[in-house]
């Protein structure tokens, strides 16, 4: 692409398809459709550390990961969380719909 426009427009044209990505994602709430949702689920297990119980607003990590898949609307299949070796299981659907209703959807 920098050989035919240059690689100042072949910044400028990278720039503005993430710019739309990241639009896409922000407006409709929803994940990237080429996210891979577990790594997704890799990257709430680090954020969740970060967080407290408080800021999770007392949800465990396990449930915190699933209720921010379900949210993105994504992870349907993922069940378990991986950091090095270790694989952790994530909280149900259910689980997290007991604590959070709102989320529940007639589909």
């Amino acid at each position: 692409m920098e050989k035919r426009l240059g690689s100042n427009k072949a910044i400028v044209v990278i720039a503005r398809k993430l710019l739309v990505v990241v639009w896409h994602v922000l407006h409709d709430r929803e994940a990237d459709r080429h996210a891979c949702a577990q790594k997704v689920a890799d990257k709430f297990l680090l954020w969740s550390r970060f967080l407290g119980d408080e800021k999770r607003g007392g949800l465990t990590s396990r449930q915190f990961i699933r209720l921010q898949l379900m949210r993105l609307k994504m992870g349907d299949d993922v069940t378990h969380v991986r950091r090095g070796i270790n694989a952790r299981p994530l909280a149900t659907k259910d689980e997290v719909l007991a604590l959070h209703p709102e989320l529940k959807t007639d589909d």
